[in-house]
């Protein structure tokens, strides 16, 4: 019986992955003409995505939920290079240059998603359900990358003055800046090398508070 509750679960947990994939580019076709996810109703998003709305009900139960579940892929992506250069010990031997190549990921994922990462930022600003999602996969992140700065001052590398303060700062700012630059009008990708040595070297020296 195990066995079989077992293969039913995973059918099922495989099931909704291929749905919320499915509607995940759903939501960012629609987006991507323009339309903002607020003006967008869930029959639309049902139609676009192939279900009827009482099937898509099953999988999202209202408008938070989809935009919660489908934006969770792309926050993953947009998260993991920072994550892994925090989770790497041999990071700051790589200097500058090793930080500029997670912001140069973290924008290229941002411009893959831009019309779900927008509406993302627009939705937490007045959604308390999707804001605690993001905020909290923002916070999540720096108490991950804090824990890394605090374990790196243990070994003499990285100085005191660095705070857990910092890294939120920091954080933030990445997030904040990142968005500004892709989602404002004149947004152009060959602008991308100057953004992200910008904040590649205010990264560097706020979390080594030392020269590259």
């Amino acid at each position: 019986m195990g066995s079989v509750t077992r293969a039913h679960t995973g059918q099922t947990l495989q099931r909704r992955a291929e749905v919320t994939d499915r509607v995940l580019g759903a939501v960012e076709d629609l987006l991507g003409t323009g339309e903002r996810f607020t003006e967008l109703p869930v029959q639309r998003i049902a139609e676009r995505s192939g279900m009827s709305r009482t099937n898509f009900y099953q999988y999202f139960p209202n408008k938070s939920q989809v935009l919660i579940q489908v934006a969770e892929i792309a926050s993953k992506e947009f998260f993991a290079a920072p994550t892994s250069w925090f989770a790497d010990d041999a990071s700051l031997d790589a200097g500058v240059s090793g930080v500029q190549r997670a912001i140069a990921e973290m924008i290229a994922e941002f411009r893959k998603h831009w019309p779900l990462m927008r509406a993302l930022g627009e939705a937490a600003a007045y959604d308390t359900e999707v804001a605690e999602f993001w905020f909290g996969r923002i916070h999540e992140f720096i108490d991950f990358a804090a824990d890394r700065v605090a374990r790196w001052q243990t070994q003499g590398r990285v100085d005191a003055v660095v705070t857990a303060e910092s890294v939120a700062a920091v954080t933030w700012m990445v997030e904040r800046s990142i968005a500004q630059h892709i989602i404002s009008a004149d947004s152009d990708v060959s602008d991308d090398d100057r953004v992200v040595a910008a904040l590649s070297r205010t990264i560097w020296l706020t979390i080594t508070a030392g020269p590259d």
